[in-house]
């Protein structure tokens, strides 16, 4: 099987947290071939926040896990001083796998457990990203991208929201209710051949660093939800790395 693996990062209990998770599962999940889930934990041994070379080793007990039971980790969270990968499974043979891997290692403090979960809940509510964490992953993308051209990710500039809904009467909902919320509204655009024919361009000034951009984009996807619609993209002028080390 192809592997199709995303990574993002995300809020977990109050807390930055990063996740991977393997894409291409969604298709078939939940599989009732797999229905026992299994967690493979590991932390440092002084409490300490993970380095580089803890996630390389973690990694490598990781692939030995897959190696061993032929099994594609679903995904795994990381948060402060611990990653947890998390395997569905066929039997419990495959679960004494897992245990043996980490009762082996010397490095990590490692420790395994499991549950029957046969609609695959911890793939599909923690793992699985939704649109708003989905958007986060594009906005790192984009922002990549315009780095790469020269842009100074720090800048506030404009950024261009354009949102879309099936009816009118939900795109007029929405202006308002963007408005209320900060937003400033720009004109209505009319997409012919989309299922949500009715947008409209919102705009907000912010940078382009992480937490900002993703603030804004995470507002105006649960803001046009409400009126079942969407966030179809954004886009801004660049604003060149040499222009702003002038003032």
């Amino acid at each position: 099987m192809k592997t199709t693996w995303l990574e993002y990062n995300w809020q977990l209990d109050g807390n930055e947290a990063y996740f991977g998770v393997e894409l291409s599962y969604y298709r078939k999940a939940p599989d009732e071939k797999h229905p026992l889930l299994c967690y493979f934990c590991c932390e440092t041994t002084n409490g300490g926040a993970l380095t580089p070379a803890d996630e390389k080793r973690i990694e490598q007990l990781a692939a030995k896990c897959k190696r061993r039971t032929r099994i594609q980790p679903a995904g795994f969270v990381q948060s402060g001083n611990m990653r947890q990968y998390y395997f569905y499974t066929a039997s419990k043979e495959e679960y004494d796998v897992l245990k043996d891997v980490a009762e082996k290692e010397k490095k990590l403090l490692c420790r395994v457990g499991g549950k029957r979960e046969d609609d695959w809940a911890t793939y599909f509510q923690l793992l699985y990203p939704n649109e708003v964490k989905y958007q986060t992953v594009k906005n790192r993308e984009q922002v990549k991208k315009l780095h790469s051209i020269g842009d100074n990710i720090e800048a506030s500039r404009r950024i261009n929201l354009h949102v879309c809904f099936r009816t009118e009467q939900q795109r007029l909902m929405f202006e308002e209710t963007a408005r209320n919320a900060g937003f400033a509204i720009g004109g209505a655009e009319f997409l012919s051949e989309s299922d949500l024919p009715n947008g409209v361009v919102i705009y907000r000034i912010s940078s382009l660093k992480r937490e900002d951009i993703d603030s804004v984009t995470v507002r105006v996807i649960k803001l046009a939800q409400k009126m079942e619609g969407r966030l179809s993209y954004w886009d801004c002028n660049i604003v060149p790395r040499s222009v702003a080390k002038r003032y």
